[in-house]
């Protein structure tokens, strides 16, 4: 089994190869315009960091959804503006003004959050372990997201809503045999961390990935 990590400027000494990532999560990094190339039939997920060109990934939606409706599974993060797959809709910003704007609810439990209390993903904060009244004093709101989807595709199950208009913010949804995850915020795997309390969602988004 592979997962892929599509970027825009892979380093040049990891094009194509295993690596440990910044948070330590196993993935093969490779550019985006090298996807549909790289995506042989030993690969089972995809995790698109938020800044890919969508537009790139549009012109090539009819063969990015024959890849998941024959069972790939993919990781979306970021704004989309261009629906590079089916069942996708363009990101919507927030309108906020306090944390309680951009809290997190989860409505469905889903094995990527699973061990990853919501309040330990809401605040940005200094490097170190904090309290959840410590969060709130040292933190800064509002890194996981600050947007939300609307026009869910049939199928859709929300995991997380943001704030108090309650956007869906994660959701999942199948597309033939394969799954799309997506996350309108910043890459889900920068959040995976031990001094945050949230270091099961690395191991957890490689797990289901790799389709387990």
């Amino acid at each position: 089994m592979t997962v892929l990590k599509a970027v825009m400027a892979p380093r040049p000494s990891n094009r194509g190869e295993e690596y440990d990532d910044d948070n330590g999560g196993g993935l093969r990094e490779v550019d985006v315009y090298d996807l549909f190339d790289s995506c042989t039939p030993e690969v089972t997920g995809v995790y698109l960091s938020g800044d890919v060109d969508q537009e790139f990934l549009a012109e090539h939606r009819g063969e990015f959804d024959d890849l998941v409706r024959a069972g790939l599974r993919v990781v979306v993060n970021g704004h989309v503006q261009r629906p590079f797959l089916t069942g996708l809709s363009r990101w919507r910003r927030a309108e906020y003004r306090g944390p309680a704007d951009l809290a997190l609810t989860r409505v469905t439990e889903h094995p990527v959050w699973a061990g990853v209390d919501p309040a330990g993903l809401l605040y940005n904060t200094p490097p170190g372990r904090w309290s959840a009244q410590e969060r709130e004093q040292v933190g800064v709101a509002g890194f996981y997201g600050r947007g939300y989807y609307l026009d869910l595709p049939h199928g859709a199950t929300v995991v997380h809503t943001l704030g108090r208009i309650a956007g869906p913010i994660d959701l999942v949804f199948p597309l033939g045999s394969g799954e799309v995850l997506v996350h309108a915020g910043n890459d889900l795997m920068s959040f995976a961390s031990e001094d945050r309390g949230t270091g099961a969602l690395r191991d957890n988004l490689l797990d289901w990935l790799e389709g387990k």
